[in-house]
């Protein structure tokens, strides 16, 4: 059985959304070249996943669900295994949509000049509702290093109608005279912080200078507890496993000691509200 997702594990340019669809497409497509799923080996491939993305919520929450419905069965009957798949998108394929609903009745976005910062599939949906209201804020978007994958958002963005412009976050003072608001995605939320990508927490401090109001536009999916997930499992969540050296040096170095990560929390209380499909808070 050849390892499904090498293609996503190289992937570090996109969200959990985005991630999790990826994976989704690629047991479907596992699906259509079986006539039945070896559970054993299919369980094995997906604990290296989720070890590799540790802190993606939607992913967890996705393949915890999968692992039950595979249960103790040696082997599974496709039409069953893509049904289940199928079955799951279906029940979430609106709460993005809701979510940024939710957001748009309680916060004023026309004419809104909105910073935004990496790349996430909430905040496409998002401004795909923008456009399909005729609503136009101007984005203000972040390179997002160090894999700049905030270039990706700002050409999706510009891609349905939006004028946008580039910056990188480390200059955000610069631009804070004409910017109105921020609006971040999250990979995890829990009772007091939630977790980003980096950049996010100095990003929200320069705001809060600045006296200008911080949205986080997730979904009840990304919600975690510790007494629920259990401690070690929790802990889990905030592990990250450390990103390729050479994204942070031009030129290989042997003697000096390179530390690339993507994610850090951000405290809850230096956000202004936080939306979900069905609530706010």
């Amino acid at each position: 059985m050849d390892y499904l997702f090498d293609k996503i594990l190289k992937d570090n340019f996109s969200g959990s959304g985005k991630i999790l669809l990826q994976v989704q497409e690629a047991l479907l497509a596992y699906g259509r070249s079986k006539k039945k799923i070896n559970t054993e080996k299919l369980l094995r491939q997906l604990d290296v996943l989720e070890d590799h993305f540790p802190h993606f919520a939607l992913l967890f929450h996705f393949l915890h669900a999968l692992r039950r419905f595979l249960g103790k069965e040696i082997f599974t009957d496709i039409a069953s295994f893509t049904t289940f798949i199928r079955q799951y998108q279906t029940f979430y394929e609106h709460v993005q949509q809701k979510a940024a609903e939710n957001l748009l009745r309680h916060v004023p976005l026309s004419g809104k000049n909105i910073l935004l910062h990496s790349n996430s599939s909430a905040i496409h949906r998002l401004f795909g509702v923008l456009a399909a209201k005729n609503i136009s804020p101007v984005v203000w978007q972040t390179v997002s290093s160090p894999a700049n994958e905030g270039w990706k958002q700002a050409e999706t963005l510009k891609g349905f109608g939006f004028e946008v412009h580039v910056f990188h976050e480390d200059a955000v003072s610069k631009f804070m005279d004409g910017i109105d608001l921020a609006v971040f995605g999250a990979d995890l939320l829990w009772e007091e912080s939630f977790l980003n990508k980096v950049g996010t927490l100095p990003i929200t401090l320069v705001f809060r200078h600045f006296n200008k109001p911080v949205y986080v536009l997730a979904e009840s999916r990304k919600q975690i507890s510790p007494t629920k997930t259990g401690r070690r499992r929790f802990q889990l969540f905030l592990k990250e496993n450390a990103k390729p050296p050479g994204e942070l040096s031009l030129t290989p170095q042997t003697d000096i000691a390179i530390h690339n990560y993507y994610f850090e929390t951000i405290p809850l209380d230096l956000v202004t509200q936080v939306f979900l499909e069905e609530r706010s808070f």
